[in-house]
């Protein structure tokens, strides 16, 4: 697929501040105006990483609002919900009238695969469940995530029941899709990173943990371009060509993909000798995308 570097005007919508961006560190900053925060959730007991904090917007009539779902980065082994960009981003959108969550899942060191995406799922349930309490709109739940959170909520975008992956936490009847999917520095492909027919050694010990005999077939069923499909919801992509953690190999792929299976709407934003931190970097560009895309897709 043809490369196109990053010299792009998308709609004009407010930029805002420009906070410091991680998916480790940072402190929390003070809500929008209006808006209130609900912390550690539990949306399933079975284990204490399962919470989620919810995001709800100042108080505007009857009318159902969309949702944003934020995943957390970190290898899977690390991150947290209340961490830099992971609270401030669903607290702005709760601003902009969204309701917002950001979701905890357990980590490497508690469970390997399928852990991460089963409790994820989980939270999307959970929203639905809840959806008539809350006034949301269960057709219009956006999810953004960045590098493991990015790997999770293409899953999202991606996964239906069918596939096994739901696990056993509560509302099973409810569904864990998500309507749009901005994913950024995101693994996509663990059979192929960066060259064919590489997985890094690294995911089989940590992630993709269990029997040596299964470690492809574990790699093929976590990999969202297993999953690419005609009916995808819209994708927006964002990756840095210098990345050294995730190779952009795998979102040019995985957009191929998406694009060669008939996948609606595939928006991909290069950006030339941009690392693995692109997105909060390049915020001024990448915030006000992310918005317009959540935006024309959902329909704030």
């Amino acid at each position: 697929m043809q490369r196109l570097l990053l010299a792009v005007l998308l709609w004009a919508l407010p930029i805002g501040a420009q906070p410091r961006d991680a998916d480790r560190g940072g402190e929390s900053p003070p809500l929008p105006e209006g808006v209130r925060a609900q912390l550690d959730i539990a949306y399933d007991d079975a284990s204490p990483a399962q919470k989620l904090d919810l995001y709800l917007p100042p108080e505007d009539g009857a009318a159902l609002r969309p949702v944003l779902v934020a995943v957390h980065g970190g290898g899977w082994r690390g991150g947290d919900k209340q961490r830099g960009q992971w609270s401030r981003i669903p607290a702005e959108y709760a601003s902009y009238g969204y309701v917002a969550i950001s979701v905890n899942y357990r980590l490497t060191g508690e469970a390997p695969w399928p852990a991460q995406i089963e409790d994820v799922k989980a939270a999307v349930r959970w929203l639905r469940a809840h959806a008539e309490e809350y006034r949301i709109d269960p057709g219009r739940i956006g999810a953004y995530g960045n590098s493991a959170g990015a790997h999770l909520v293409s899953l999202l975008g991606l996964v239906d029941k069918a596939a096994g992956l739901e696990g056993s936490s509560p509302h099973l009847e409810q569904s864990s899709l998500v309507q749009a999917v901005c994913a950024s520095a995101a693994p996509t492909d663990f059979l192929n990173w960066g060259s064919p027919g590489v997985l890094p050694r690294r995911l089989g010990n940590t992630l993709l943990a269990g029997p040596e005999g299964g470690l492809e077939a574990r790699a093929r069923q976590a990999s969202p371009i297993t999953y690419a499909n005609s009916g995808a919801p819209p994708f927006l992509l964002v990756h840095g060509t210098a990345d050294r953690t995730v190779p952009i190999q795998q979102s040019d792929r995985f957009a191929a993909a998406l694009r060669e299976a008939g996948a609606g709407e595939v928006r991909y934003m290069i950006f030339d000798n941009e690392g693995h931190g692109v997105f909060g970097r390049q915020r001024l560009l990448t915030y006000p995308a992310m918005r317009a895309f959540f935006a024309n897709a959902l329909g704030e």
